[in-house]
């Protein structure tokens, strides 16, 4: 039994060690923004960096109030988009994802049921707090072969912090775990 769990901890130490030599990082030159892209087990992850002005503008646009949508704006907002390029079901749960900032210790992402107690203590308006619904990317999902989805997610960092994120999730009932090292919350400027 001891040499099951070895073998299946060292099995998830590969892929997380396979899989950081397979992401991606990107720059763009005209806007400075980034994004991480990995592959991974038929499993597909991109985290493109918003900056802090394009989430105030989004959801001052779906009417939040500008002193309302500060704090959002400035917590570290990534668009991400997962696909499941296998012939099995893929299940998240944000929940089960950890930050770690480059200074500081594992902690759980901001989510959208987070927010919700937020905006119900400000008294944000009910269409805002929908529009905000389905803007984040939904906490659990399970993706069918050929299924894709993008959304919001807030890791509750200020502009510009370092860290890594460990995300994991089920292939099939098979727990896999990866780990992004050296991203960045994009910074609170104007492009």
């Amino acid at each position: 039994m001891a040499s099951h769990a070895i073998g299946a901890a060292l099995g998830v130490a590969l892929l997380s060690a396979a899989a950081q030599a397979g992401v991606e990082h990107t720059h763009d030159p005209e806007t400075g923004l980034e994004a991480w892209i990995l592959r991974a087990e038929g499993a597909s992850f991109t985290f493109n960096q918003r900056l802090p002005d394009q989430t105030r503008a989004y959801f001052q646009g779906r009417g939040f109030r500008s002193g309302e949508v500060e704090a959002v704006a400035l917590a570290c907002v990534f668009q991400v988009t997962v696909r499941n390029d296998t012939d099995v079901p893929i299940d998240l749960d944000l929940s089960d994802w950890r930050v770690i900032p480059a200074r500081g210790s594992h902690r759980p992402l901001r989510l959208e049921a987070d927010w919700q107690q937020e905006w119900q203590r400000l008294q944000v308006a009910q269409p805002a707090r929908v529009a905000f619904r389905w803007s984040l990317f939904p906490t659990r999902q399970s993706f069918q072969p050929g299924d894709w989805n993008m959304g919001m997610v807030t890791f509750d960092l200020e502009p510009g912090t370092l860290f890594d994120l460990e995300i994991d999730w089920h292939q099939d009932k098979t727990a896999r775990h990866l780990r992004f090292q050296g991203m960045r919350c994009a910074p609170d400027r104007q492009l």
